[in-house]
């Protein structure tokens, strides 16, 4: 078989083979196996060889493993269902116990081989693996969108048993839930017998069996027994898109990311008969939110205290703000559970750290996994939260500033952490300002751009003239699109043009208008902390001032203001098209109106994340805007980088685009200047060989400048010890640049 199959459980490889379904209900054998001494293993691998290559040697172990284990499973005829974290929930179908057990036992001989683990600097690490089982009927039942990923689900009260047994057991034993212990009586060599305090349930520490259990192997399947798209449907799609493109999987890296727990309960798998139908639903309105976000569902547990759900930020694919998607993720699971009657509030934890990412396993079952110490504490930290809390830490409050309202909690204690956690609870997103601009502050002046600061003010002087003008502003990250814009602001400002502006998300892609809504409200004067009533009262009141006859549109507004506002008779008549293009031409009626009685300068940054709505809303206002005294300033990367999309407006006549330039040797030296002025208070004597190492390593990116700077500084680095220089081993591009600054801080 390919490696792409292996991401499917066995039993159902074989049915869909044989263009079959594996029946809802089924009686059996529940195994979990955990391994552990990864923890150590993977502190002196990474130790010993740094974090990329310690990442990639602990995944060569972690795969020898499971190949010896999963081996044993598939020679018992059993399937691994999941993957949660070093461990597998296993199923042997029709087994009354003792393939489990054997398998178990199987496992632990095969073990035996990985007791003493010798890494290279010749320290032995010891890897163990504890089994526990437990029999009877399940639920399974497979739930996700195919085009995100289905879900193979277990449920029932089997896997709670199996799950308690596992609570019993320890590192090299195999643990049997006592009811199908005593049903397998004689069967069966038992060294002891151990009882819950609690519960009062007893579970046998088998050693052996009396009677041989015959192997159950999985017949072989072709390697085209399953298309493509079959098997597709069974992994992530960057996992899928990246096999399929010929890459290979995903390698085992070390690499920043978010994890994020999520308990949810209230379904009644064993009673309930539309539970597979009701899962289903969430699951595949967790993965549509994390579709908009860019999040990985890498795990779904259905356990004896609840089920949970693992969401991943920053792997497989990473992006700039990773932990303020996961909060707004976090916000909305919240939300949307709530929309849900038949689920209980849900508690969710969040953290942010290095974690191992990367496709593991055994050559015949695999997965892609996320997992860290950053794992651990977010399943931790949504254990330890009331229903209905989201509970975060330090790390992921620091990551996403003031973006949403946090309440700081005591520290607690949890298992795993010698020292209390510092604890923050997220209540809510900031509502998006609907102010007109104000010019931003920085701390230090705008160094070189003269050219290109001219080439705007001509812009808007052509504007306040009554020749609309649209300005593109376009380079790389950290070239100083968003302080150009700054600049024009200030300008326009002096100028008496009134200022509007809203950001891109990269995670708004997908959200209609999001980049128009603050300019919009701004437009409208609209208050973000009044009623919902006192703002469409406002808004009655300024399309009468603007023209009477607009007012049975005023419905069409809420799509761009993000507000409820109930159909009048006229707009409950539209379809989606023409409320769209009945929008767009009301904003045109509006604008055109306030352009009448003063100038405008509209600023959108980011707009290499644009939806597509909001794009066409700025190609017809773009349009209109020609013989209006308007600017409209947008800025973005260029569009051929990492596949982004053009501007459409560039095909106007009245478009002009600047490209912002590395800064040249002079101004790099002016920054550098400036920068250590503020570091040291006065102004700074720089030597011209830091100067050289400084913007050469930059490659002329201001931004890049200021943070190898701040790097420096934050390492206690002397400019004019040219002796440490010479030896100092900078990092080598922005991204891990910024690693370096956060490991320092």
């Amino acid at each position: 078989m390919d490696r792409a199959s292996a991401y499917i459980p066995m039993d159902w490889r074989q049915a869909i083979a044989r263009d079959e379904t594996l029946p809802e209900r089924a009686e059996g054998a529940a195994l979990f196996a955990d391994i552990s001494g990864f923890t150590p293993l993977t502190e002196a691998l990474a130790r010993e060889l740094g974090p990329k290559r310690g990442a990639e040697e602990l995944t060569v172990h972690l795969n020898r493993v499971y190949d010896a284990l999963i081996a044993e499973l598939h020679r018992y005829g059993g399937s691994v269902i999941g993957f949660a974290g070093d461990a597998i929930t296993c199923w042997l179908d029709g087994d009354d116990g003792r393939r489990a057990v054997a398998c178990g036992l199987a496992m632990q001989q095969a073990m035996v081989q990985f007791s003493e683990v010798q890494t290279h600097s010749g320290r032995i690490v010891s890897l163990g693996m504890k089994a526990a089982a437990a029999t009877g009927p399940v639920r399974r039942f497979l739930v996700g969108d195919p085009d995100y990923a289905i879900i193979d689900a277990m449920a029932g009260k089997t896997l709670e048993n199996m799950a308690a047994a596992e609570h019993q057991a320890e590192r090299g034993e195999v643990i049997l839930h006592g009811p199908t212990a005593e049903t397998l009586g004689d069967n069966l060599v038992i060294s002891e017998w151990r009882q819950d305090e609690e519960t009062g349930e007893r579970f046998a520490v088998v050693t052996g069996l009396n009677d041989e259990v015959p192997e159950t192997p999985w017949p072989d399947l072709s390697s085209d027994a399953l298309s493509d798209e079959q098997q597709g449907a069974w992994m992530l799609p960057p996992v899928h898109q990246r096999l399929n493109s010929g890459g290979g999987e995903f390698l085992a890296e070390l690499r920043p990311a978010v994890a994020l727990f999520l308990k949810f309960s209230g379904i009644r798998y064993d009673e309930d008969p539309d539970a597979p139908q009701k899962l289903d639903i969430f699951i595949r309105q967790v993965e549509g939110l994390l579709t908009r976000y860019d999040g990985s569902l890498i795990q779904l547990t259905i356990g004896d205290k609840g089920s949970y759900l693992y969401a991943a930020f920053g792997a497989p694919i990473a992006h700039e703000d990773d932990a303020v998607r996961a909060a707004s993720t976090a916000l909305e699971l919240q939300e949307l559970a709530s929309r849900l009657d038949y689920l209980d509030e849900v508690q969710i934890g969040l953290t942010q750290g290095r974690m191992r990412t990367g496709a593991y396993g055994s050559k015949t079952r695999r997965t892609y996994g996320v997992l860290g110490d950053a794992t651990n504490l977010s399943a931790r930290l949504m254990a330890a939260a009331e229903p209905g809390q989201i509970l975060a830490s330090q790390l992921v409050r620091d990551a996403v500033g003031e973006s949403f309202h946090w309440s700081r909690l005591p520290n607690i204690r949890v298992k795993g952490k010698t020292e209390l956690v510092t604890l923050f609870r997220l209540d809510k997103a900031r509502r998006r300002q609907s102010i007109q601009l104000h010019e931003p502050k920085y701390n230090l002046p705008m160094i070189g751009r003269g050219k290109e600061l001219a080439q705007t003010n001509e812009k808007l002087d052509m504007a306040l003239k009554g020749k609309g003008q649209i300005v593109g502003i376009t380079a790389e990250a950290g070239m100083g699109k968003s302080r150009l814009a700054a600049e024009v602001i200030r300008l326009a400002q002096s100028l008496d043009l009134e200022t509007y502006g809203g950001e891109c998300q990269s995670y708004g892609t997908n959200t209609s208008y999001l980049v128009w809504q603050p300019i919009w409200r701004g437009f409208f004067g609209l208050d973000p902390t009044g009623t919902m009533e006192e703002q469409v009262a406002l808004l009655e009141e300024q399309l009468a001032q603007i023209e009477p006859s607009l007012l049975p549109r005023l419905p069409l507004l809420g799509a761009v203001l993000n507000l409820s506002i109930p159909d009048t008779e006229l707009t409950a008549t539209f379809d989606a098209k023409l409320r769209k293009s009945s929008l767009e031409s009301l904003l045109i009626d509006v604008l055109r109106a306030r352009a009448q009685l003063t100038p405008l300068l509209l600023v959108l940054e980011d707009c290499h994340w644009l939806d597509p709505i909001s794009h066409d809303l700025i190609e017809v206002l773009g349009r209109a805007i020609s013989n209006l005294p308007v600017v409209l300033i947008l800025d973005y990367r260029p569009p051929d980088a990492q596949g982004l999309q053009a501007i459409r407006v560039s095909s106007l006549p009245h478009f002009t685009e600047i490209e912002l330039e590395d800064f040249t040797a002079e101004e790099a030296e002016r920054l550098i200047s400036l920068k250590l002025r503020q570091f040291f208070g006065e102004e700074a004597d720089v030597p011209a060989e830091f100067t050289d190492m400084v913007t050469k390593r930059a490659a002329g990116n201001p931004f890049y400048i200021e943070e190898i700077l701040n790097y420096l500084q934050d390492l206690g680095v002397d400019p004019h010890n040219t002796e440490l220089l010479a030896t100092l081993d900078l990092p080598t591009s922005i991204y891990s640049l910024i690693l370096s600054r956060i490991d320092q801080l």
